[in-house]
């Protein structure tokens, strides 16, 4: 078993606990090499995007996040008005106290013509560590291979994120179809720790098939009461 780590500083190892949730991926994962790899990433991340409507369905503090509290004025601040536990409430409510434009907080964004929604996002003050699980086939002995790893952990985490350039974006759409992706940036990303494992299958696969397994932590790194919902 090999694993690499790295952990930015400020928040001791990972910062305070918020969300934390698995994804997982079975399927081609090249390295980036000196291609863009952009139809590969744009696989990756449709195999993605239904885990993550899965969640925003059914996590509880998603939930509330979106139906209540995903709209913050820009200006002026808010106040929150809660009923008690025991009274079965529904999510909280955020009342802007002044009439001026709000933020929306975990809306669809518009890239070059496609539309994504990411779930850490910077309009939130959140961002996230992920520890992946990296399961490939290789001979005994031959499991980690640094430039091969690195590139492909490079493959992954562009993947993960919603494009940043146009010829990113393989495919247009609309806001109603927008896809479901992790980071919106993948500076987004705080900590990092990969294990690397021989894959055992009964099948053969191509040379870039992988399983992965990806602990998603999301992390607060500004407490502010439209990302309280978020704690607990």
């Amino acid at each position: 078993m090999d694993a690499l780590q790295s952990t930015s500083q400020g928040y001791g190892a990972w910062g305070a606990p918020v969300l934390k949730f698995t994804l997982t991926y079975d399927g081609s994962l090249p390295p980036s090499a000196n291609k863009p790899k952009n139809l590969e990433k744009w696989e990756i991340r449709k195999a993605i995007d239904p885990q993550l409507r899965d969640l925003w369905a059914s996590h509880p503090a998603l939930r509330a996040f979106e139906i209540e509290g995903r709209y913050f004025p820009k200006r002026g601040g808010a106040s929150l008005r809660q009923e008690h536990h025991s009274n079965h409430p529904s999510a909280p409510e955020w009342m802007p106290t002044d009439s001026a434009s709000t933020i929306d907080l975990c809306g669809p964004i518009e890239k070059h013509g496609g539309w994504f929604r990411p779930l850490v996002r910077e309009s939130c003050a959140i961002h996230c560590g992920l520890k992946i699980t990296f399961l490939r086939k290789e001979r005994p002995g031959k499991v980690y291979q640094g430039g091969d790893i690195d590139g492909r952990i490079k493959t992954l985490l562009d993947a993960l994120t919603m494009p940043q350039h146009v010829e990113q974006v393989v495919e247009k759409n609309s806001q109603d179809e927008a896809i479901y992706c992790l980071l919106e940036e993948d500076s987004l990303v705080s900590g990092l720790q990969v294990e690397s494992e021989r894959l055992l299958t009964g099948s053969d696969h191509t040379a870039d098939f992988v399983r992965l397994i990806i602990e998603v932590d999301v992390r607060v790194r500004q407490a502010m009461i439209y990302n309280q919902s978020f704690l607990g």
